[in-house]
């Protein structure tokens, strides 16, 4: 399950949307940029809400404890019954063992 079909079965419909406008902004545009939106919906420093594309996206409880970052005050959870799904490795970026 990606980050959008998540959101949009937790009750997150807006910022699934939100995370849309960006893609089709980007392909628009003949970008071919990648985002790991769990990384974006984390936050950063201190839980401070990521901005792409000129839009500030929320930070989600749930983003925050997936991607092992602390959870902080201004994290949103909207279901407490939400199923983090797991970090899957799909071996495209393995460290080289030398």
């Amino acid at each position: 399950m990606n980050a959008r079909d998540w959101l949009r079965a937790n009750g997150y419909g807006d910022v699934a949307n939100l995370i849309d406008e960006v893609i089709n902004e980007w392909q628009t545009q003949g970008k071919k940029t990648r985002r790991n939106w769990w990384a974006v919906l984390a936050g950063g420093k201190n839980g401070k809400p990521s901005i792409r594309a000129t839009r500030t996206f929320p930070v989600l409880r749930a983003a925050q404890i997936r991607q092992g970052k602390p959870v902080t005050d201004n994290a949103i959870c909207r279901n407490p019954e939400e199923d983090i799904p797991p970090i899957i490795s799909s071996g495209r970026w393995l460290k080289r063992q030398d």
